[in-house]
C-alpha cells in the first residue's frame, strides 16, 4: 500500500505545482455570499476578457488585471499603517486561487446541499421551522468548505493555526514564555532580543517596557485551584496479614497521597487524597455502575488491587464513594473518623484524639493540606499562525494582528516572528481572560472559526490562503514539538532514544505522506467531497488546472477506495483498516461511510434537540454496524462507540450551556470552567453519604427550594461533569 499511496500523492502534487506556478488575480473582501457573488461577476468579465483574446483562462495562463492590488496588499507592518501596493509579481502569483475561492463560494447551491442532507437522514419531523438558522449555518460552513477546496486545487496554502500546548498559567510561566517569545539566536548562536508587539502595536524594544506589560497582562491571572479530591476505598483482604506488611502495601498502593485506614479482620477501610477527578466518580456511584459507561472505577479499582499484589498483600479493592468539594471531604473525613475504630495514619499511628471526630478530622485535613497539589487554572494561551515559506512575513504578521483583534477584542496579546526555519510562523501570548472578566474559549468550533478568520485576513493582505480540513487532503496527523524535540535529538545523539512511531509521525508529516488510515476509512467520503467541489466548480465557470488538480485528487481517491475494497486490482490491508493477522477491522465495514457522514453533521446541529436527533442517528447506525461485526472485532468497536459518545456528549452540553445563557437573556461569560465542573461532586436524594440533619418549618421550606433550584441545573451539570478535554493536541486541534 504504501508504493501506491506515494503514487497517488505524486500525482496529486503534480497537479498541484502546476497550479501553484501559474499567473493569479486579487479580488475583493469574501466575507459574505453578496461579496463572493460580486467576485463571481468580475471572474465572469475575465473570462469574457478572455474569450475576446485579452488573456489566457484561469489556470492556463497570463491574466489580465481587473482588481487594484492596493486594498488587498500586505500591510508593512503589524499596525497595518504604511504599506505601499503588492509588487505585479507577487499579485499576480497569489490572486488565481483567491479568485478560485470567491468563484467557487458564489456558486455553491445551499438547496442542492440541503436535499443532501435531508437524503441521508437529517431532515426529522419537526426540524423545519425550528432549524431555519441551523440550516443557513450548516450551508454557510459547507459553501466555505467547498470553495476552500477548490482554492487548494488552484494553489493556495492551508491555513495553520495551532493553540500550543502547557500555557502559561502563573506570572513566572508568562514571564519564560514571553523570553521565549521575544528572544532568538543570532548566526553566532548568541541570544538576541527581537520585536515583539503588543496589542496597541508598540514595539517592547527594552527590558524595562517588557516587564511593565508583563505586569499589566498579569493583572487578570487568576490563583491556582486547590485539588480536594478523596475516595473512600474497601480492601477485602484474601489471608492473615501483619499491620507492618499492611501499612507498607497501602503506601505503595497510594504513592505519596495522604490516607487513613482502619482494619476490620480481612477488611480494610481506607479515606484518601488522590489525582483521579471525583465529580464523575461520585455520579457513576450514585446513578448505579451498571447504567454508566464509564470505566474509571474498574481502572481505579484494578491498579489499587495490582500495587497490593505486587507488594505482597493479595486483596481486591473497591471504590465506595468520592467527594471533590472541601466541605464534602472535611464531613466525609470526620464521619470515617467517627464510624471506624483504631483508625491510623499513613504510617501506621493511631489518629489521636479518636474521640472527639470533629477536632480530630480538622486536624488531619490540616496536615494534609500542604500535601494537596493545585491545579492551574487556564490564564493565557500560546497561539501559532504559520504560512509557508517564501509568504511575505509582514502579510502574515498583519493577518495574525487582524484575527487577535476581531476575535479577542480587550484581551492583552504580543505578536513576534520567529526566522529561525523556514516556514513563517508568528508567536503570540494573549490573555485568557480579559479586565472584563471574559473568557477566551478554544472548543473544537472556536478552532475551525478561528482558522476560517486567519485564512480570510490572510486573502485581504495578498497572501493565498485557504482553511482545509486535514481529512480533504488525507494528510498524516501533525507532530507537537515533543515529538520534534525527540527527533531531532535523536538525531544529533546516537545515545539517545527515541520510538518508531515519533520517528514515523514526524517523517510522515514533513514528507506530506497521505494518511492510509483516513484513506482506508474515509476514503468515499473524501473522494465525494472532491467530487462536489468539481460540480460547484464547473458550476462557477473555474476552468484550467484548478479544475483539473480537483478532478485527480477525487479520482485517486476513487481508485485508491477501489483497489482497497476489491473493486479494481485488490491491495494489501495497512493501518489500523486491518488487524494484526492482516483481516479487515471493523474501521473497513461498509457502514463506516454513512456512520463517518452522520458524525459530520453532528457539527451542523445548532440545538440541543437537533443535536439529540443527531445522537440517536449515530447510535443507531453503531448499533446497526455491531450486530454484523465478527466477535473478534467487538471489543475494539466498543471501545471506539465509547469514544463517539464522548465526543457527541460534549457538544451536547455546550449547545445545553449556551440555549441555557439565551434563555437568561444573553447573558456573557464563560460557564464554570471545565476542570471545576469534573471536579465537581453531583449529591442526590438516594446517597446514604450525605449529611442528615433534622429540619423543621421554615428551614424544610428553604431546603424545598434550594433542592428545587439544584434539580433544574441537574442536567446540565450531569452533562457538563461528563466532559473529558484536553484534545490530542491535536486530535483536537486536528489542522
Amino acid at each position: 500500500m504504501s508504493g501506491r499511496l506515494a503514487g497517488y500523492a505524486a500525482e496529486i502534487e503534480r497537479y498541484l505545482r502546476g497550479a501553484a506556478g501559474v499567473k493569479r488575480e486579487e479580488l475583493d473582501d469574501d466575507k459574505s455570499l453578496t461579496g463572493a457573488r460580486r467576485e463571481a461577476s468580475e471572474f465572469q468579465a475575465m473570462k469574457s476578457y478572455e474569450r475576446t483574446g485579452g488573456g489566457g483562462r484561469v489556470g492556463q495562463g497570463q491574466a489580465g488585471s481587473l482588481v487594484s492590488g492596493g486594498r488587498n496588499a500586505p500591510r508593512s507592518s503589524p499596525r497595518g499603517t504604511g504599506g505601499g501596493s503588492v509588487p505585479s509579481a507577487a499579485a499576480a502569483t497569489s490572486s488565481a486561487p483567491i479568485m478560485v475561492y470567491g468563484a467557487t463560494l458564489a456558486g455553491f447551491r445551499p438547496e442542492e446541499e440541503e436535499e443532501d442532507w435531508k437524503r441521508r437522514g437529517g431532515g426529522g419531523r419537526g426540524a423545519g421551522r425550528a432549524s431555519a438558522t441551523g440550516r443557513a449555518a450548516r450551508a454557510g460552513y459547507q459553501a466555505r468548505a467547498v470553495a476552500a477546496r477548490a482554492g487548494y486545487a488552484a494553489g493556495a496554502q492551508p491555513a495553520v493555526f495551532k493553540v500550543m500546548p502547557n500555557p502559561p498559567s502563573t506570572k513566572d510561566a508568562a514571564s519564560r514564555l514571553l523570553n521565549y517569545i521575544g528572544k532568538r539566536e543570532d548566526e553566532k548562536g548568541e541570544k538576541r532580543d527581537i520585536e515583539i508587539f503588543d496589542e496597541d502595536g508598540q514595539v517592547l524594544a527594552t527590558g524595562g517596557a517588557r516587564k511593565a506589560f508583563l505586569e499589566t497582562f498579569c493583572e487578570t491571572f487568576e490563583p491556582p485551584l486547590e485539588n480536594t479530591n478523596f475516595i473512600e476505598v474497601r480492601f477485602e483482604l484474601a489471608g492473615e496479614v501483619t499491620d507492618a506488611a499492611l501499612s507498607e502495601a497501602m503506601n505503595k498502593a497510594f504513592g505519596a497521597k495522604p490516607f487513613i485506614y482502619a482494619q476490620d479482620g480481612h477488611t480494610v477501610q481506607v479515606y484518601a487524597h488522590t489525582d483521579e477527578r471525583a465529580g464523575p466518580l461520585a455520579r457513576v456511584l450514585a446513578g448505579g455502575r451498571e447504567n454508566s459507561r464509564s470505566k474509571a472505577l474498574d481502572k481505579i479499582e484494578a491498579r489499587l488491587s495490582e500495587a497490593m499484589g505486587a507488594a505482597g498483600v493479595v486483596a481486591k479493592a473497591e471504590v465506595m464513594a468520592a467527594v471533590s468539594r472541601e466541605p464534602k471531604a472535611k464531613y466525609f473525613l470526620q464521619k470515617f473518623i467517627r464510624t471506624h475504630s483504631q483508625v491510623r495514619h499513613a504510617n501506621g499511628e493511631p489518629v489521636p484524639g479518636a474521640k472527639n471526630s470533629t477536632k480530630a478530622a480538622a486536624s488531619v485535613y490540616e496536615q494534609w493540606r500542604p500535601q494537596f497539589s493545585g491545579r492551574e487554572r487556564r490564564n493565557a494561551y500560546h497561539l501559532l499562525f504559520s504560512a509557508r515559506a517564501g509568504t511575505d512575513a509582514n502579510a502574515v504578521m498583519a493577518a495574525a494582528r487582524a484575527v487577535l483583534e476581531e476575535r479577542a477584542p480587550g484581551y492583552k496579546f504580543v505578536l513576534a516572528h520567529h526566522k529561525d526555519t523556514k516556514h513563517v510562523h508568528i508567536h503570540a501570548m494573549v490573555q485568557a481572560r480579559s479586565a472584563e472578566g471574559e473568557r477566551l474559549k478554544f472548543y473544537k468550533p472556536d478552532l475551525v472559526a478561528w482558522r476560517e478568520t486567519f485564512a480570510e485576513k490572510a486573502r485581504e493582505n495578498g497572501i493565498a490562503m485557504v482553511a482545509t480540513r486535514r481529512m480533504d487532503h488525507a494528510m498524516t496527523r501533525p507532530f507537537t514539538k515533543e515529538h520534534a524535540g525527540a527527533y531531532r535529538r535523536a538525531q544529533n545523539d546516537p545515545r539517545y532514544q527515541v520510538s518508531a512511531r515519533t520517528i514515523e509521525r514526524v517523517e510522515a508529516k514533513r514528507q506530506r505522506r497521505l494518511d492510509g488510515q483516513s484513506l482506508v476509512v474515509n476514503g468515499d467520503a473524501i473522494a465525494a467531497a472532491w467530487q462536489k467541489t468539481v460540480t460547484t466548480m464547473r458550476t462557477a465557470g473555474v476552468v484550467g488546472q484548478a479544475l483539473t488538480a480537483a478532478e485527480s485528487i477525487g479520482n485517486n481517491f476513487l481508485r485508491f477506495r477501489r483497489d482497497r475494497t476489491g473493486e479494481g486490482q485488490p491491495g494489501p490491508a495497512a493501518g489500523r483498516g486491518a488487524d494484526q493477522s492482516g483481516q479487515k477491522s471493523f474501521l473497513s465495514h461498509p457502514g463506516m461511510r454513512e456512520l463517518n457522514a452522520l458524525i459530520g453533521d453532528l457539527n451542523m446541529a445548532q440545538t440541543p434537540l437537533e443535536m439529540r436527533r443527531q445522537m440517536a442517528r449515530v447510535n443507531q447506525a453503531l448499533d446497526n454496524m455491531r450486530e454484523t461485526l465478527p466477535p473478534a472485532h467487538q471489543g475494539q468497536f466498543e471501545q471506539y462507540r465509547e469514544e463517539v459518545n464522548d465526543k457527541m456528549h460534549d457538544r451536547l452540553a455546550r449547545l445545553q450551556f449556551e440555549r441555557q445563557q439565551q434563555r437568561r437573556g444573553g447573558g456573557s461569560g464563560e460557564p464554570v470552567p471545565e476542570r471545576e465542573a469534573r471536579g465537581r461532586d453531583l449529591p442526590t436524594r438516594d446517597d446514604p453519604r450525605q449529611p442528615e440533619h433534622p429540619r423543621t418549618g421554615t428551614e424544610q421550606q428553604k431546603v424545598g427550594a434550594k433542592q428545587k433550584d439544584a434539580n433544574k441545573q441537574k442536567a446540565w451539570q450531569s452533562e457538563e461533569q461528563d466532559r473529558k478535554t484536553q484534545r490530542s493536541n491535536d486530535n483536537d486541534y486536528e489542522r
